[in-house]
């Protein structure tokens, strides 16, 4: 992976944006999409989440152990950036130290007063720019 794609990553997926999604299917690959906005990127490979809510994503994690976060940003209709973050569930925690940093991190939002659940803990597998197509130059023709 592209060290500007992990960086751009740890930068955005930490800055718990309400635009942060996880997708995911089940094993008939019924898909589903929650705002999973409570992250934390501690190193180049590992991502904690806090899940307080998001059942069938939950459910769907357990299944597959796949899914892909999208942190989408814009400021105007004609300017988009972000970033895909492919992921694999490694664990699911109720204690520990990854536990106690999710949970002070969920703290300290707005969302501070639901319960944690779960620390889900991912290895990422691949990342994307939101977009891969490229822009022409002005002026090129065909």
């Amino acid at each position: 992976m592209e060290r500007k794609l992990i960086e751009k990553a740890r930068e955005l997926l930490n800055r718990n944006l309400i635009s942060t999604t996880l997708s995911t299917v089940d094993q008939d690959y019924n898909v589903n999409v929650a705002v999973i906005s409570i992250l934390d990127m501690i190193d180049d490979e590992t991502i904690l989440c806090a899940r307080f809510g998001a059942d069938k994503t939950y459910a769907n994690l357990k299944e597959t152990g796949k899914g892909v976060f999208l942190v989408l940003i814009t400021d105007n209709q004609e300017t988009k950036d972000g970033i895909r973050v492919y992921v694999e569930l490694v664990d699911d925690l109720t204690e520990g130290p990854y536990y106690d940093r999710i949970k002070a991190r969920l703290e300290a939002t707005r969302y501070g007063r639901f319960p944690l659940k779960n620390c889900l803990v991912f290895k990422i597998t691949n990342i994307l720019p939101v977009s891969m197509l490229k822009r022409e130059q002005v002026g090129d023709q065909d």
